[in-house]
């Protein structure tokens, strides 16, 4: 018949429960108890017998036949019947008798300590029947570990109790039952008891801690003995044992929890794949489910998000889930708890395992989420993982520099921080370690830590951090900045005192700077604005609002704002501490060496902190940079290169001042676009060195000011330009220079590969012959400048010879220095060793050779160490080899053996090649010292090259600019003057776009007034005075730089400042509207300008009302003109100035000339320069060219000369009515002044220059207005 369709699986496992549960005594019509099956074990002799037994439990064995299924035979335990149904004799044939059960996977024990306690003899072959009778039958049986190595099973067997114990009683009353009541509970409890006990021939599921080394970690474990043992003996197949030796008791695993419930529930069993798929979802599901510490953040105090005092920079993890944790968990766990970073700039844990780095948790679903990276699952922590070899493109292009790889905008606001652990030890390295710490005795508490490749946080990278050359693709200093601020003593906004500290993390150079600022954090933005600030270290809490917002608005857009807590970064007197641990005094000296000066630091202390020690804002500035190194990991290679100085931002008295808003107006570093392009430093800085390139940005921002050091720089780029062999020269021995200045710095700390140290030393060589040479050629030249410079630079060959001695010559594109014989004795120990165990193998070659008469050769595996010395043997000849050769890999025509008797020396040699891998890098890292003992004179010789580089930069910016062009003439003076003949902007002369410049006479002060009082129309008078007006700046730049300047003449009294208020811009980010910064600006200019400063002032009170405007500008100009007395260009559309100050001889009126259509409404722009008053703004052709229609155009020009002939209408009936109104209100002022001075309610200025100046120019106003009037 055909098969019937299958009921569900309750009713076909309930008949097959019936079917095993049938028995012969019960088909022959003998009605028998309910009973309970028994185990049988395979190997294990029968050790029960009537008398142990007791007279109240009687075993039924059932006989085997050939008609009945192939399964364990059943016990059962009869509850009525309290005699034995069946003699021991008979059970014992029928066990001897039963055929073999299906294969089952059983862990055995490796002594068998069970079998010895439970007094049960061991033999082979047959099965032995464990009766299941104990005390505790109800109780729930406990599932094995799964790490546990010994096994926990008892034995149920009577004999396992203590002879003198006294048993419980096995039997209770049972209830009297009906028949029917009494066959439904007896099938039932065969059932469950049946399905119980049928579940302990469950296949031993494979380790969960096997499977994970085996998927994480396989290849960096070192096993150690007891688990090499242990794996032999779980994978292997149960084997029949020899005679005269035992074997031991098989392991009898427990149903897992959830498949004991499962079957206990149901009543039913699983098959063998049923059960691995069960298992397989149950591992996956474990694997979905996220740890419970993720689900409820909280940092390591215990804190969760949004509590006071919570720091996102840590995570707890609680006692309970380390226990769970494989070694690799742990230690990850270890590291990613004190880098958690979850908020505002994540930091992101790349671990190295072998070739790759892998991201896990979080850091995972970011690279997924954010980058594109597969998403995979290993155990219970989700992964992500990059190769090796593009740690680097990660790093940078993606992470830190927030570019996408597609281009996409989704990436530009996110800001990562990077984490590389990296492996410290192979995995050969770890089994050496472990096997000497066994050797001496040394136990771990941890073996799993112990046991795992230790890996270690090696840096984290932020924008503001990087020092590794293939991150730093700019060869400009990128900055990392901690300020501190502190209020006034009156709690005023002005006054605030700021404490600076300034790191290039690259060069390892701290710039400490500390002065008290103005209300408009002059010096503050000064500095922001010089350095290129990538990362802003600050306390949370410290900066005040106003200085908040000028950061934002000054500092770039993607510049890492990191806020520190209250209780991170060091205090003042923490920090006085960390410099005492890290520059530790010597034994001779005395504690506190000038405590009172310096801060109680001792001499032991670099230079710069003990002079600046007295500030405690700059100490604290650089606790918190060093504490925050110390958190990247970056601390201590930085700190000790002892690169420390002071900074002013101002440098006031040593050079030309540019202040922050002057750098911006002018556009020295940056345009109004925030790039390079168009800026003076693009224009002038030809460089060819990078660390010259970094130090012209200097030169740059603060140019000099003594004439003398001018003169100097002036005479070498002349003496360049007049022998131009000199500068191919220079340009052959900077061609392929690499930043030595960088690489010297990580040299020190033992960062640099091998390649760039041998091109240091390289280039060092090369730089040495050519200087020396470059000294011969300069001897010829008028000044003496170059050739000092290059004869102060010191003889490098000495110190590069001595380096060089202590090494062999390397190979090409080789990647280690090897020392020379007698240079490390650890080395030359390691090597004989090698060369001793390599001749021992040559020689087992040719004894091998020799017995099997063929030719023999070794192979090794291009993968290091991993298989070394097979033998390779031609295919022909290998069909009788010996017994403990055994085939490794094979070819068409060659097959290659692993041999037995070679393998200790295989591991020795390997052994050994790991131990010459450490040495070589030990001695890596003390050739690295020795070099760096010379840090100073390495240095020196490069800032010496990078000033001639600058030189020669300079020269060839003289050259660039075209013609005319001329050197700059300097006079001595207590005031300063300029005059420009011919005088040109440098971008359009160096713009291939603009060949038609029309060139301007510019002169200030000496015989003609120091103010330059300039009207025009709009575009004419707007655009192009500023044009002016920032050639003018440019052009005293230039020639105080020390180059020639784009004129035909140019003679000047050095400038001490530069000073400017230009355009008409708001700043939302300081809650400034466009009058409120001019008024800003000019506040600074009223402030800080002297008798020798250059001021320039565009278009001032238009941001307000007509009059108040004109009323403002007024101010500004007489307090100018009179009191301050700068150099000045004031651009003003306000025609009445004109008049007002006709009689002040320190002021000129100029325009911008212009031809005028009146029919077309049009303007021609002559851009020239002219003494004189501009006839009118025309402001209405200016509107009849921008295209308002002309209705528009001529009602506004009929509304402008009416509204400027009732102006004057009613100026000429005031001065008729009032007499004082003849005389100027600022003509007023001056004579008010004096009449103050001599009557002492005004005192002249401290300064004597500024009072002398005063006094002249007040009399040359009175007799100036006194000879108009007359």
């Amino acid at each position: 018949m055909p098969p019937k369709t299958k009921d569900n699986d309750k009713m076909k496992q309930k008949s097959l429960m019936a079917f095993f549960s049938k028995d012969s005594s019960a088909s022959a019509g003998q009605k028998s108890g309910i009973k309970t099956p028994a185990r049988n074990r395979p190997g294990l002799k029968k050790a029960t017998s009537s008398s142990s037994m007791g007279s109240s439990a009687s075993v039924v064995l059932t006989p085997s036949s050939p008609l009945d299924p192939k399964t364990p035979n059943i016990t059962r335990l009869d509850l009525h019947v309290p005699s034995s149904s069946v003699p021991p004799s008979s059970a014992s044939s029928r066990v001897a008798s039963s055929p073999p059960t299906d294969t089952v996977d059983m862990i055995m024990t490796s002594e068998g300590e069970e079998l010895e306690q439970s007094g049960l003899k061991k033999t082979h072959g047959k099965r032995k029947v464990i009766i299941d009778d104990s005390d505790e039958e109800d109780a729930p049986i406990k599932p094995i570990a799964r790490r546990r190595k010994t096994s926990n099973y008892r034995s149920p067997s009577p004999t396992e109790f203590p002879q003198g114990r006294a048993k419980k009683p096995r039997l209770s009353k049972v209830p009297a039952l009906t028949d029917d009541d009494e066959t439904e509970d007896r099938n039932e409890e065969v059932t469950t008891s049946f399905s119980q006990r049928l579940t302990q021939f469950k296949k031993a599921p494979e380790k969960k801690k096997a499977r994970k080394y085996r998927s994480d970690d396989d290849d960096f474990l070192a096993p150690d003995d007891e688990e090499e043992d242990s794996d032999v003996v779980e994978t292997r197949s149960i084997k029949k044992p020899k005679k005269g030796k035992t074997q031991g008791q098989p392991k009898i695993l427990a149903p897992s929890k959830n498949n004991a419930s499962r079957n206990a529930s149901s009543g039913f069993f699983l098959t063998a794949a049923e059960r691995r798929e069960q298992d397989m979802k149950d591992d996956k599901k474990a694997a979905e489910t996220p740890y419970s510490f993720l689900t409820d953040v909280r940092d390591k105090d215990g804190k969760r998000p949004g509590e006071e005092g919570y720091d996102p920079r840590t995570l707890y993890v609680p006692n309970a889930a380390w226990k769970e944790f494989t070694p690799f968990e742990k230690q990850f766990w270890e590291i990613k708890q004190n880098h958690y970073d979850t908020f505002v700039h994540p930091k992101i844990l790349f671990f190295q395992k072998g070739k790759f780095f892998e991201l896990y948790e979080d850091d995972a679903r970011i690279g997924h989420q954010d980058f594109d990276l597969k998403l995979t699952t290993r155990v219970k922590m989700s992964m992500v993982g990059v190769p090796e070899m593009s740690i680097n493109f990660w790093a940078a292009y993606v992470f830190i520099w927030f570019l996408s790889v597609d281009d996409s905008p989704k990436f530009s606001l996110q800001r990562y921080k990077v984490g590389r652990v990296e492996q410290s030890e192979t995995a050969l390295g770890a089994e050496m370690r472990m096997a000497a710490n066994k050797s001496k005795g040394k136990a771990s508490e941890d073996k799993g830590k112990d046991k795992i490749v230790r890996r270690e946080l090696n840096k984290v990278y932020t924008n503001g951090t990087l020092v590794d050359p293939e991150l730093l693709t700019d060869d400009q200093a990128g900055h990392c900045i901690a300020i501190i601020e502190s209020a006034s003593p009156d709690n005023s906004a002005d006054g605030n005192q700021f404490g600076i500290c300034v790191l290039d993390c690259s060069t390892s150079q701290f710039n400490l700077s500390a002065f008290r600022d103005d209300v408009c954090r002059t010096q503050l933005e000064t500095l922001m604005r010089q350095v290129r600030a990538k990362e802003l270290v600050f306390k949370k809490g410290n900066l005040s609002v106003s200085t908040t917002r000028l950061l934002k608005s000054v500092l770039p857009a993607t510049c890492l704002w990191t806020g520190l807590r209250d209780v991170e970064g060091f205090t003042y007197e923490n920090t006085l501490n960390e410099l005492k641990t890290l520059y530790p005094a010597d034994g001779n000296e005395t504690d506190m060496e000038e405590e009172g000066q310096h801060g109680q630091l001792p001499s032991s202390v670099p230079d710069s902190i003990r002079e600046i020690g007295s500030s405690k804002e700059a100490i604290q500035a650089l606790g918190s940079m060093i504490w925050y190194l110390r958190q990247l990991n970056i601390d201590k290679d930085i700190l000790s290169m002892r690169n420390f100085n002071v900074y002013d931002p101002m440098k006031r008295g040593e050079g030309l001042i540019l202040d922050g808003q002057t750098l911006s107006h002018i556009e020295v570093l940056q345009n109004n676009e925030g790039t390079e392009e168009g800026t003076l430093l693009k224009l002038l800085g030809r460089c060819v060195t990078p660390f010259g390139k970094r130090l012209f940005r200097i030169w740059l921002c603060i140019p000099l000011r003594e004439i003398s050091a001018i003169n100097a720089r002036l005479d070498a780029v002349q003496d360049i330009l007049n022998n131009p062999t000199f500068e191919a020269e220079f340009e052959e021995v900077a061609k392929g220079l690499p930043d030595l200045e960088r690489i010297v710095s990580r040299i020190h700390a033992r960062n640099c590969k091998v390649k760039d140290f041998l091109k240091v030393l390289s280039a060092f060589k090369k730089l040495n012959r050519g200087m020396n040479k470059l000294a011969d050629a300069s001897e010829g030249f008028e000044s003496k400048t170059i050739l000092g410079l290059l004869r102060n630079a010191p003889d490098l060959l000495p110190n590069i010879k001595n380096v060089e001695s202590m090494y062999q010559s390397p190979e090409k594109d080789t990647d280690e220095l090897v020392p020379q014989k007698g240079k490390d004795e650890t080395y030359d120990e390691i090597m004989a060793e090698i060369e001793g165990l390599e001749k021992e193998f040559n020689e087992s070659l040719k004894a091998f050779e020799k017995k099997l008469g063929i030719n023999l050769a070794y192979w090794h595996s291009a993968q290091g160490n991993k298989e070394i010395y097979l033998i390779e043997v031609p295919a022909s000849s290998s069909s009788n080899m010996p017994g403990d050769w055994t085939i490794s890999s094979r070819t068409k025509a060659k097959k290659r053996y692993t041999v037995g008797s070679l393998q200790k020396k295989v591991r020795q040699l390997k052994e050994a090649r790991e131990n010459r891998s450490a040495a070589i890098k030990a001695f890596k890292f003390r050739l690295y010292s020795e070099f760096d003992a010379d840090r100073a004179i390495w240095l020196r010789v490069i800032r010496v090259f990078s000033e001639l580089d600058c030189l020669v930069g300079l020269a060839k910016s003289s050259t660039a600019i075209g013609e005319p062009s001329c050197r700059p003439e300097f006079i001595e003076g207590d005031e300063a003057w300029l005059d420009f003949e011919e005088l040109r902007h440098p971008t359009l002369c160096l713009s291939t776009n603009l060949r038609n410049f029309i060139p301007n006479d510019v002169k200030l002060g000496g015989d003609v007034g120091k103010i330059a009082l300039l009207t025009g129309p709009n575009m004419a008078g707007k655009s192009t005075t500023v044009q002016i007006m920032r050639m003018t700046a440019t052009g005293v730049i230039m020639a105080q730089l020390g180059m020639l300047v784009p004129a035909s003449r140019a003679r000047l009294c050095p400038v001490d400042a530069i000073i400017t208020r230009m355009g008409a811009y708001d700043n939302m980010f300081s809650n400034a509207s466009t009058f409120k910064v001019e008024l800003d600006e000019c506040c600074k200019i009223l402030r800080n300008g002297t008798p020798k400063s250059l001021v320039i002032l565009d278009e001032l009170g238009r941001g307000t009302s007509t009059f108040d405007g004109m009323a403002i500008a007024g101010a500004v100009l007489h307090q100018l003109a009179t009191h301050t007395l700068p150099l000045s260009f004031f651009a003003t559309h306000y025609g009445t100035l004109t008049d007002d100050f006709a009689y002040h001889p320190n002021i000129r009126n100029m325009h911008m000339s212009t031809m005028v259509d009146d029919e077309k409404k049009d303007l021609v722009f002559l851009f020239k320069l002219v003494e004189g008053v501009a006839e009118s703004s025309f402001g209405t052709h200016v509107a009849n060219i921008a295209g308002v229609p002309l209705e528009v155009v001529e009602r506004a020009e009929l509304i402008s000369k009416n509204f400027a002939q009732q102006f004057k209408q009613r100026l000429q009936k005031k001065q008729k009515e009032d007499a004082s109104s003849r005389l100027p209100l600022f003509a007023q002022a001056d004579f008010s002044y004096l009449f103050k001075l001599a009557t002492g309610q005004l005192k002249l200025p401290d300064d004597s220059v500024r009072r002398r100046e005063v006094i002249m120019r007040l009399k040359q106003t009175a007799r100036h207005y006194l000879k108009a009037v007359a």
